[in-house]
């Protein structure tokens, strides 16, 4: 018989037993699960590339939040052959008492340089080509914009103290791709219909578009890098999306999740592989006592264990090109013409990262086959020899995948952290309880100390259980109390008197303003914080962009103007976390105070030097301390705060963010408010729950597609746990009979070994969850953790009530066995 239809045929073999098709049913879901998200991340970041072209409205792009000198903009026209300027920024269009928050573009009479409008004369009316923008003195609204205004061509609307009338319906911009996923109501005037800098505000936006070959993209791209160092610039050459690295943190954020699936994968592998082990350990005993080689018996184990991962990526690539096609489909509606397709870079990658970490948990299995032989099997080994190996090798694993696709760090830490302490809470509790269950029935008789006597004789193979089955639970109870527990947050924080309306930007010229309709409202402002709009450009001397390679929502937060802050205590609703923060009335200015996720997302220190673009000029701060957010406080808090000295030093606009309380007949005088001020920026808080609760739906679909997968190897691990001790189970329960006990009293002493197991894994999961609650939802949400305890019973309650409900169905398959059919076996 050749070597290959050997391997071939053990594999069949072992794939008819159910400890097989356990471990090719737990690969072939976790490989569901990362090429699935591989492939449809592909097929959006093909999408992406083909829509650069399509989108960009000129071959490169120089965007910034300060306004270009001459001299920088003389540079960019002697490099290209055209360039057109344009301004966006957020602003409040009121018309006959409606108002919309509106994303304002000016151009000017260049634009666009590349592709064309498309404009019509009513939202429902046929798109026609313009080759340029509004003509001075008239504004072109957005098709929905003009809807939920109820304004039409030949109406007037007054923005800034200038009332420009409506010219067209705006359907088509062809340099939206910049603006990314933005689904703002859009408007656009020519940059002369409006006095210079009356609508400023702190996040305009400043673009200069051109047209340039492949060698002066480069050119302009290398001088930016220098010149403007707060500026982003994109290319049609070699360039990428703007949502490029948005969806690339979006799989990193998922891919993450599957590290706590890669955990409940490993448990059940490591269950289904006492019995793999044990039949190849017999049959290496059986080749070597032939004269096969060692070396030849391991390659041949190590082929079928291939074989059986091959088989689970067949079946997982078949799978995920189903779910890729069901979830592009989905996508289309917010990504027009995304289609599906097979990238085998991307599913090798995928397959090869899975192939490695699947081979590292099997490699203390595969030095414990390297001591096979005959008389290893008579002298049996025992079972915790190699369990430190299993253990390192499985914490390896998940530390290799976690790093490959975490970006946030600190919630990496956290959510591991919170499964470590669940598992170590129940390795102490199993060894707690079955050492003092044991020792409490040396004394006494019946069926429970009996049971006690035997989980303490098999406390490594119980611990596993029990660890496998806290694992589950844990991961079951915090993804279905995740958005239950969230959203009852969410209700309870919106009714704390912070107010009805937001004020989210309020430049100084808007306070009095606010004050003073206030008064005549009836209305209250409950609160206004000062802050200055800057940008981080460089850390020690470093360019944000070349200092941080890897994207992560700190980044990509960074990458914009933040809100800093000046104070010299701390904040009523902060507290100081670690460094040494500055003294009240410092003359030491250039110092800085940051949170400590960002800290840890950007791999910031203290001692660093911070450079922000503040006003057109740069100043720079050392890092010296790390704040928080602490709740049952006020909801504004920042990121960045430095001494009130250091107001003093820096030359730049004050803006301001708070909130206000609006009786209910103050808020159909608001349009009046904006008319004034359409650069002021409110948002009442019942749009922003709205908004909220639009997220937490799409979240909760996620979540769920997630608990599902938790699920589905949550009865795997089940399936494991019963699976691999059977054979452990009909010996017990045979020879147990042979000595006069009815089935009757198995079946309760069963009933004992699963119902600890279950109440101690229970305990393990109430554990996690309350670990993970502390962590997760104080530390990242400011919120403070609050479950339901009648919910957690519940659902323990009826975890206990399935674990005890297998074991019992279980059992009764293992009584059907004699110690003749165990002599036989």
């Amino acid at each position: 018989m050749s070597t290959v239809k050997l391997i071939w045929d053990n594999a069949r073999h072992d794939l008819k037993a159910a400890d097989g098709r356990i471990t090719v049913l737990t690969q072939t879901a976790l490989l569901f699960f990362l090429l699935t998200l591989t492939l449809v991340s592909a097929s959006i970041q093909n999408y992406l590339k083909a829509n650069l072209d399509q989108m960009l409205g000129s071959d490169v792009v120089v965007e910034s939040h300060v306004p270009l000198e001459d001299r920088a903009l003389q540079t960019l026209r002697s490099e290209t052959q055209g360039l057109a300027k344009s301004e966006l920024l957020k602003i409040t269009l009121s018309f006959e008492k409606r108002w919309e928050r509106v994303q304002l573009k000016l151009v000017d009479s260049a634009y666009p340089i590349q592709g064309q409008l498309m404009i019509g004369v009513s939202p429902g009316a046929d798109q026609m080509p313009a080759k340029r923008g509004p003509d001075i003195g008239d504004i072109w609204l957005g098709s929905r914009l003009a809807t939920k205004l109820g304004a039409g061509v030949g109406d007037q609307i007054k923005i800034g103290g200038e009332n420009l009338q409506v010219a067209q319906i705006l359907f088509h911009e062809p340099d939206r791709l910049m603006e990314g996923h933005s689904v703002d109501l859009r408007a656009m005037v020519h940059m002369d219909s409006l006095a210079s800098g009356a609508l400023a505000s702190s996040g305009q936006r400043f673009r200069y578009m051109m047209m340039a070959d492949e060698a002066q993209a480069e050119t302009i791209e290398t001088w930016a890098k220098d010149a403007l160092p707060g500026a982003t610039v994109l290319k049609k050459y070699g360039g990428q999306h703007p949502l490029s690295g948005f969806w690339r943190r979006t799989e990193n954020f998922l891919g993450l999740a599957s590290v706590i699936l890669f955990f409940m994968a490993a448990v059940a592998i490591d269950m289904t592989n006492r019995r793999w082990l044990a039949n190849m350990r017999y049959r290496i005993a059986v080749y070597t006592s032939f004269g096969t080689p060692l070396g030849k018996s391991m390659a041949m184990a190590g082929g079928q264990w291939f074989t059986g991962f091959a088989l689970s990526t067949v079946g997982a690539c078949v799978f995920a090109a189903v779910a890729q096609d069901l979830i592009v489909a989905e996508l289309q509606a917010y990504f027009p013409g995304l289609s599906g397709g097979l990238y085998p870079a991307a599913i090798i990658k995928t397959v090869a990262l899975v192939f490695i970490l699947l081979l590292a948990l099997q490699i203390p299995t595969f030095n414990q086959l390297r001591g096979s032989s005959v008389l290893s099997l008579i002298r049996k080994a025992p079972e915790n020899r190699y369990l430190l190996q299993r253990l390192f090798w499985g914490l390896a694993s998940a530390t290799l995948l976690a790093a490959v696709y975490s970006d946030n760090m600190l919630l990496t830490a956290m959510t591991l952290g919170a499964v470590a302490v669940a598992l170590i809470f129940m390795t102490f509790l199993s060894w707690l309880v079955l050492r003092l269950g044991d020792y409490w029935g040396s004394r006494r008789a019946g069926l429970l100390p009996f049971a006690f006597f035997m989980m303490r004789q098999r406390i490594f193979s119980k611990s596993a259980q029990i660890l496998g089955l806290g694992l589950c639970g844990l991961l079951l109870l915090f993804s279905l109390m995740l958005m239950r527990d969230f959203s009852a947050m969410i209700e309870t924080n919106s009714r704390v008197e912070e107010g009805n309306l937001i004020i989210s930007e309020a430049q100084e010229k808007h306070v009095g303003a606010i004050h003073d309709w206030s008064e005549k409202t009836g209305s209250t402002v409950k609160q206004l914080r000062p802050f200055l709009s800057a940008k981080l450009v460089q850390v020690n001397g470093v360019l944000l962009n070349d200092y941080m390679k890897k994207p992560s929502d700190s980044l990509a937060t960074l990458q914009e103007p933040i809100r800093l802050s000046w104070a010299d205590e701390i904040p009523e609703n902060n507290r100081h976390i670690d460094g040494n923060r500055w003294e009240v009335g410092t003359e030491d200015w250039q110092q800085i105070s940051a949170e400590p996720e960002v800290m840890t997302d950007m791999g910031f220190k203290f001692g660093d030097k911070l450079t922000y673009q503040i006003g057109g000029e740069t100043y720079t701060f050392t890092l010296v301390a790390s704040h928080a957010y602490k709740p049952g406080g006020s909801f504004i808090t920042f990121w960045f705060q430095v001494p009130i000295s250091a107001r003093e030093q820096i030359k730049a606009d004050t803006y301001y963010m708070g909130s206000m309380n609006l009786p209910e007949q103050a808020w159909g005088q608001l349009a009046s408010l904006w008319e004034a001020n359409p650069t002021l920026a409110l948002l009442p808080l019942k749009e922003m729950m709205q908004r909220l609760e639009k997220t937490l739906g799409i979240v909760t679909k996620v979540t769920s597609g997630y608990a599902a997968m938790v699920l589905v190897l949550s009865l795997f691990v089940v399936a494991a746990s019963v699976s691999g001790f059977k054979a452990d189970d009909q010996q017990k329960n045979g020879l147990l009979m042979s000595m006069g006990l009815k089935e009757k009293d198995c079946l309760w002493l069963n009933f004992y070994d699963w119902g600890v197991t279950a109440l101690i894994a229970a305990a393990g999961a109430i554990v996690g969850t309350w670990m993970a609650g502390i962590l997760i939802y104080e530390d990242q949400f400011g919120l403070f953790y609050n479950p339901d305890p009648i919910w957690v019973i519940g659902t323990i309650s009826l975890m206990v009530s399935t674990v005890c409900l297998i074991g019992y169905l279980a059992c009764r398959q293992s009584l059907k066995v004699s110690v003749r059919d165990l002599l036989a076996g």
